[in-house]
């Protein structure tokens, strides 16, 4: 029979790993920036192989570059509210919004989230710089001139904030507005 020998419970060392990440709130915002990037990455990624594109072409690699800069200028956030907000009225109130309008239809990264459509993906147009789209702060997306009011009373009931400019109604994220205009 082997002994060991009587020990205080209260002289063995004991840490636990909540409380370590909840001192340094730094380490804990930094590590949730990565991992929202990373589920940025992944949902482009599957976005891009819905769309047709083949892993490693051109349409990646834009992707990645976009994907990068988004994450620099801290919007990686604002992106997936976005993505959050369409797919929310695309889910319950079956509203898209209208293809081939508006400012994300620049954007590989909103072609892939979903957040914008073209007729085909090799038809997309010279990406727009997002350092000038936070600099405007305002981008806009359309949805039919029906129901538009729909969304934004949609979005003010999940939570969304809103507000009103220059009589349109916008969402507010982080760093960014969300123009919701009228196709006419």
């Amino acid at each position: 029979m082997l002994l060991l020998p009587s020990v205080p419970v209260s002289t063995i060392p004991y840490h636990r790993r909540s409380e370590k990440s909840s001192e340094n709130p730094k380490k804990k915002d930094a590590l949730n920036i990565k991992r929202a990037v990373e589920s940025l990455r992944f949902q482009i990624d599957w976005g891009l192989k819905l769309l047709g594109a083949k892993k490693g072409d051109l349409f990646h690699q834009l992707a990645k570059v976009e994907v990068d800069l988004i994450s620099e200028l801290n919007l990686t956030q604002d992106i997936l509210a976005i993505k959050s907000l369409v797919d929310g009225v695309k889910q319950n109130l079956q509203i898209e919004p209208t293809p081939e309008s508006g400012d994300f239809t620049h954007s590989i990264v909103a072609l892939a989230l979903g957040i914008a459509s073209i007729s085909h993906l090799n038809n997309i147009s010279l990406p727009e710089s997002w350092r000038d789209q936070i600099e405007k702060k305002l981008l806009t997306i359309y949805y039919p001139e029906k129901l538009r009011n729909k969304i934004v009373d949609w979005a003010k009931a999940n939570g969304y904030s809103t507000s009103n400019y220059l009589g349109r109604p916008i969402v507010k994220f982080n760093q960014l507005y969300l123009i919701i205009e009228r196709t006419r």
